[in-house]
């Protein structure tokens, strides 16, 4: 710390040290008081060296990384993997409301981030199976009831058009890429940005939920119980960046997803190993893990910056089977079309079957009692994978002067992102077999 030196008065006196200052003696020179001022440096510093650092939450490794390492209870990691990952460094939060442009940017950044992260580590390149190779993949990657439950919620693959819809979304590079990002959308949606605030403690949490409580029962509007759920989430945090918890709820929810994923690594390294001569490449599994957990770190704390926002921000994601519309951006129109094309080419050849055959005095057939003429029913524009939310900012409009009129402004800021197809809707189909059954089925 750089010192003044003392202001000399122009007469000769004494230093007269009293319990609220000092007075320094006129009589020192400059090289006196640098000498001296040298000695509190030296002595300052030594007490800092000596002084017991301040405990932190992750103080078990060194500052700024995180040890994740596995252990013989642990059924996600085994027993000798052990990784050190750095920790990110996030901007601080402004002072002042983000505009949409800025939510607009940071949505659009993270869905590159996580698209980018699923193509690397699960996307890579097509399975293409042996002729005598055993050809049952959801029998052999062996996914759990979760993966299961998940991929319900993103796909729908149970359609009489391509009775190994399941099977492709394996085969498949590019399915087996927006399969994946639609089941981290979904896990985001529900362990990120639905908690009122990601990361915090216990208290904190008692305290948020005592106050949208207390909001319900007054009956606060949307738009005032976001401004107040806002400030109250900018006192906890008190200026901080993250949350007390947030690397540690990181490094869980990581982990998690790190194992989910993980028969999926195994099904890929397996291919790989077989065919040495495709020269197939996948990243390690710490390299994994670490683009697992940036990616994780990087959606949390923008669910921070949501939450300061002082209007509501709203995600959805659209269910399989739903009726596509103009919300959606359809990711796979080429492919759309082709199918499409194709349906209608099957649907004219199968009405000049049924024709001929009534010509015939065969009589006709009802189309909803045979499988094989499930071609000849309506069909709808549909989701068939959800990939990514759509985000929405609403805001109150106030009018002004006698005319006026107040109202809800609704931006949309992103699209949902969704694989469609021209299929029959489920409720209307003469079969549909779930994952569940399809894998024991095969």
């Amino acid at each position: 710390m750089a010192r003044k030196h003392p202001q000399f008065p122009a007469r000769p006196g004494k230093c007269i040290t009293t319990s609220n200052e000092t007075v320094f003696d006129p009589s020192w020179g400059p090289e006196d008081y640098d000498m001296l001022f040298k000695k509190l440096d030296d002595i300052e510093r030594l007490v800092k060296v000596n002084q017991p650092q301040k405990k932190e939450p992750l103080s078990y490794v060194p500052i700024p990384t995180i040890h994740i390492k596995g252990s013989n209870w642990d059924t996600v990691l085994a027993p000798d993997e052990d990784f050190v990952i750095p920790l990110l460094k996030f901007p601080r939060h402004e002072d002042s409301p983000q505009s949409d442009k800025i939510f607009e940017f940071l949505f659009s950044e993270h869905y590159t981030i996580v698209d980018s992260v699923v193509v690397d580590n699960f996307g890579g390149f097509d399975i293409k199976p042996d002729e005598l190779e055993w050809k049952h993949p959801w029998n052999e990657i062996n996914v759990s009831p979760l993966f299961i439950g998940l991929l319900d919620l993103v796909e729908d693959a149970a359609n009489t058009d391509d009775p190994k819809g399941w099977d492709s979304l394996l085969y498949d590079s590019t399915k087996r890429s927006m399969m994946i990002v639609g089941m981290l959308a979904r896990i985001f949606q529900d362990k990120v940005f639905s908690p009122l605030l990601f990361g915090c403690t216990e208290n904190q949490t008692t305290m948020l939920d005592s106050l949208e409580k207390d909001m319900a029962e007054n009956c606060s509007d949307g738009f005032a119980r976001t401004k107040t759920r806002s400030r109250a989430i900018r006192e906890v945090l008190d200026g901080d960046t993250l949350t007390s918890h947030f690397f540690d709820e990181v490094e869980a929810l990581t982990v998690n997803i790190y194992g989910l994923f993980k028969p999926v690594t195994a099904y890929l390294e397996k291919y790989a190993l077989k065919h040495p001569d495709l020269k197939l490449t996948l990243p390690t599994h710490a390299e994994q893990l670490k683009s697992l957990f940036d990616m994780v770190s990087g959606v949390a704390w923008l669910s921070i910056s949501l939450r300061l926002h002082p209007d509501p921000i709203i995600l959805r994601l659209p269910a399989p089977g739903d009726r596509f519309d103009k919300e959606f951006d359809c990711v796979n129109y080429e492919e759309y079309c082709q199918h499409k094309a194709m349906i209608l080419k099957l649907k004219d050849d199968k009405l000049k079957e049924e024709i001929e055959r009534e010509l015939n005095e065969q009589g006709p057939t009802n189309a909803g009692d045979s499988p094989e003429i499930e071609i000849l029913k309506g069909r709808e524009s549909l989701v068939k994978t959800a990939i990514w939310p759509s985000i929405k900012i609403y805001s109150p409009v106030i009018g002004k002067g006698s005319d006026g009129q107040s109202g809800i402004a609704e931006n949309t800021i992103q699209k949902c992102d969704v694989a469609a197809h021209w299929a029959v809707p489920p409720n209307y189909r003469a079969t549909s077999v779930s994952l569940r059954e399809w894998a024991k089925l095969t």
